[in-house]
């Protein structure tokens, strides 16, 4: 299984030029692999805007999803799932399917090596009644979900960064198939089901999981220090991990805006030259149901969140690096142009 035997399902609805320099830093650090954007409903540009852009920057490795998806927080599963479709029926030679998101890039070469050592990148993160995950009590109480976990024998809860997920592709087809019908029940409560169900029903396959995701959240550097934080006030503002408790939304809220957990340059470079020993006291996180592995100290590759913004610094840190590596690699822009098919398989 090598680079160009593999897929990436991206869902996007920012804007084309940063739609095109996160295409660019695919092909710069994980090259030979093909793109497959699903454009959300809601997105502001046309498909003819977007593949200008990919053309001017001479994005080669893209492919656009005709199948347009309304997409927002919660509902993600779907854009994937119709891209896994997609890649299906029109790319046979795909051996392995990557999931991405808008908001992450990769820094570090050495990624398609670092997949082949493997079959499937995943988490393996419990979720349980008394998590203090924000997302375990919806996901615990989603009928839909249920229902899937039920027909597989009763099912553990299994949940999953999607950022840096990387399947085999004939297992994500087979998850594909399980989960399709039932993703289209809306939930009780909405939460981000990409994370859940098909890490649950990889499991439930009995998926052999090689490694975690390579991609270093935010997200868990936040959670590492507000759940702390919540060991010390749970007393005082009471309903211990509740996180509908108004007090609990209040704190959290004031966290998040504070952005201490944003990724910065000193990530970046922690990741790009390897530097294990900043990063394995992170390695490890445990939210109430059990420690799980967050990232192998080894075994990362990129960043998210990166500011959708294409002049922000970050951004262009990033890009910079990626120039670095086209450069050392010889790599000169597609010429063959935009690989898509905007007018198939609706």
């Amino acid at each position: 299984m090598n680079a160009e035997s593999t897929c990436i399902s991206l869902p996007v609805h920012t804007r084309p030029a940063v739609v095109a320099g996160q295409l660019k830093n695919f092909a710069a650090f994980l090259p030979g692999a093909q793109v497959v954007l699903h454009v959300s409903a809601q997105a502001r540009f046309t498909a003819a805007q977007l593949e200008a852009a990919l053309r001017q920057a001479g994005c080669a490795n893209a492919h656009l999803n005709p199948q347009r998806l309304a997409t927002g927080w919660g509902n993600i599963l779907l854009a994937h799932l119709a891209n896994i479709a997609w890649i299906r029926r029109r790319l046979p030679q795909c051996a392995r399917i990557c999931l991405h998101s808008s908001n992450d890039m990769l820094v570090r070469p050495g990624l398609a090596r670092h997949l082949e050592r493997g079959s499937n990148f995943l988490h393996t993160r419990p979720i349980r009644p008394g998590s203090r995950w924000r997302f375990a009590a919806p996901a615990l109480a989603d009928p839909a979900l249920a229902a899937v976990c039920r027909r597989l024998g009763n099912a553990a809860l299994i949940g999953s960064q999607v950022e840096g997920s990387s399947y085999e592709a004939a297992l994500l087809y087979e998850v594909a198939d399980v989960v399709k019908h039932a993703a289209r029940q809306a939930a009780q409560a909405p939460y981000p089901r990409e994370e859940v169900w098909l890490s649950t029903v990889a499991h439930a396959r009995g998926a052999c999981v090689s490694g975690t995701p390579y991609v270093f959240s935010e997200v868990h550097r936040f959670d590492r220090v507000f759940w702390r934080v919540l060991q010390v006030v749970d007393p005082l503002i009471g309903r211990h991990g509740d996180p509908r408790w108004l007090p609990r939304r209040a704190l959290e809220f004031l966290m998040i805006r504070s952005g201490f957990h944003h990724i910065g340059r000193g990530t970046v470079d922690s990741i790009a030259q390897d530097l294990a020993d900043r990063l394995a006291p992170h390695e490890w996180l445990s939210d109430g149901a059990g420690p799980w592995r967050v990232f192998d100290r080894h075994g990362l590759y990129g960043v998210k969140r990166v500011p959708r913004r294409p002049n922000a610094p970050l951004r262009r840190y990033i890009e910079q690096l990626s120039d670095q590596m086209g450069e050392r690699a010889g790599a000169a822009p597609g010429e063959q142009g935009l690989a898509h098919s905007s007018h198939e398989d609706h």
